[in-house]
């Protein structure tokens, strides 16, 4: 996953996925696929997945340590947003919002591109401020994302 920064408040993270466009999209809105990717770095689950299917529909998603009673071992946080536009199987757009902080979130739009080697997924995400942007990107969040997309080209194949 590439990242670049479109402006202070704007990046792209980028990324080709080996599959199609309709195979990458249908694993971005069907729970049972995303719950065995979309997980971050390995020791993560996803027990919760309500995914948005139609404009206005809210979605949540939630993960956890796959040993959360471990001592140490950091609790449960998720996002929740609005499905603001869907154009299947090529675009959508989402607000989104970390569960229990309070503050503006983001809006992410994210594009699905066919190419000849596979699907170009390109993720614009929309920071309130430089300084929330700057928080959410030291997180790791891109490293996480590549992960999970690493562990999803194998489920297209």
């Amino acid at each position: 996953a590439e990242l670049q920064i479109l402006s202070d408040t704007q990046v792209r993270i980028s990324r080709i996925i080996r599959g199609t466009v309709e195979q990458v999209w249908q694993a971005h809105h069907e729970p049972a696929l995303l719950k065995q990717w979309m997980l971050g770095p390995d020791g993560w689950t996803m027990p919760v997945c309500e995914v948005a299917s139609g404009v206005g529909d809210v979605y949540r998603y939630e993960w956890e340590p796959e040993d959360a009673s471990a001592d140490g071992a950091p609790g449960r946080f998720g996002f929740e947003g609005e499905l603001l536009e869907s154009d299947p199987p090529h675009r959508a757009v989402t607000t989104e919002r970390m569960i229990g902080v309070e503050g503006s979130g983001t809006t992410n739009e994210m594009t699905l591109t066919p190419r000849h080697d596979g699907v170009l997924l390109s993720l614009v995400i929309t920071y309130p401020s430089t300084e929330v942007r700057d928080i959410v990107l030291d997180t790791g969040m891109v490293d996480g994302m590549e992960t999970s997309y690493a562990r999803l080209e194998p489920m297209l194949a």
